[in-house]
């Protein structure tokens, strides 16, 4: 049995430098830092890998360049692949990211027919072989097919954005009543709640049927709820290169942590770690770290004791 499934997306971030992220209208140079494998689903498989969780993972590529590129990388970390879904006719979606000299960024998505798999290409037996299931709300009608299949079989967790697709709160309902643990950012808070504040958000999303409510709320940290529980972890502050997948680390690490057997609050302090050290290197994968370097991070911090 696998520790943990994502299914999702897969792409090819393309990360160009810049002095600054461009307005309307403004032309800037910026010079191309590479090509590397991203999408939310990608990131957190290999974020979770890396921590040494049993991973593999669900989404679709095209037969082409970042297609191979994407599946070769996923091979190269140990992720269990059997779940690919890979096609001659379709494209794999790519990113276009601006990386300015803060580490912050703007990104575009070019999304292409390749971009998630489709409910039939989907083998929910092979996502049965897992413990715990994350998904992103790329696609909500999706996630509300997978779960509505996995419902107290897997432990379900939902990466919420403000990027979610639509979808009618019927669907968004049935989604919140088995979902054992969601992550909003402090943007997909607010768009899914109408909440802009953190404990009213965490509380709607709880009402509804979610067990857990994990916020990463940026330089404020992360919150933590539960029913009668509340938990809050700071930031760690590093020299930041870039910040992308910073939060899909997060939520691998954090997963990954549980399905250890962890506490709530031992696997936010690592998963805070984790992200801190992987938005120290470019590109969402090349700073990703093992345990047992979280760990000397957390000891040179003084803070490894939970």
């Amino acid at each position: 049995m696998l520790d943990i499934i994502g299914i999702g997306d897969a792409d090819v971030d393309l990360i160009v430098q810049v002095d600054h992220i461009p307005t309307h209208d403004e032309k800037v140079r910026g010079t191309l830092l590479g090509k590397f494998p991203g999408g939310i689903i990608g990131n957190f498989c290999a974020a979770a890998a890396r921590f040494g969780a049993t991973t593999g993972v669900v989404a679709k590529l095209g037969k082409d360049e970042f297609g191979d590129l994407c599946l070769s990388d996923f091979i190269k970390r140990g992720i269990n692949i059997a779940g690919m879904v890979q096609k001659e006719n379709e494209d794999t979606y790519f990113s276009v990211i601006h990386l300015d000299h803060t580490g912050e960024k703007a990104l575009t998505i070019i999304q292409t027919n390749g971009f998630l798999p489709q409910k039939e290409e989907i083998n929910l037996e092979y996502v049965r072989g897992a413990r715990y299931v994350h998904m992103t709300t790329l696609d909500v009608d999706l996630v509300d097919y997978v779960f509505g299949h996995l419902e107290g079989e897997c432990v379900l967790s939902l990466d919420i954005e403000a990027t979610a697709s639509k979808a009618p709160p019927q669907v968004w309902n049935r989604v919140l009543q088995k979902l054992n643990i969601a992550f909003p950012n402090l943007a997909g808070l607010q768009a899914l709640t109408g909440h802009n504040d953190i404990d009213k958000g965490a509380c709607y999303l709880l009402d509804r049927g979610v067990k857990t409510v994990v916020v990463t709320c940026g330089v404020q940290g992360v919150k933590i709820f539960k029913d009668n529980y509340y938990f809050e972890h700071p930031i760690y502050r590093v020299d930041v290169k870039d910040t992308t997948g910073a939060g899909d680390c997060f939520n691998a690490v954090f997963i990954a942590s549980l399905s250890k057997g962890w506490a709530i609050e031992k696997a936010a302090k690592y998963a805070s770690a984790a992200a801190a050290i992987s938005i120290q290197c470019v590109g969402a994968r090349e700073g990703l770290p093992t345990c047992e370097e979280v760990e000397l991070f957390l000891k040179s911090r003084g803070d490894l004791a939970c």
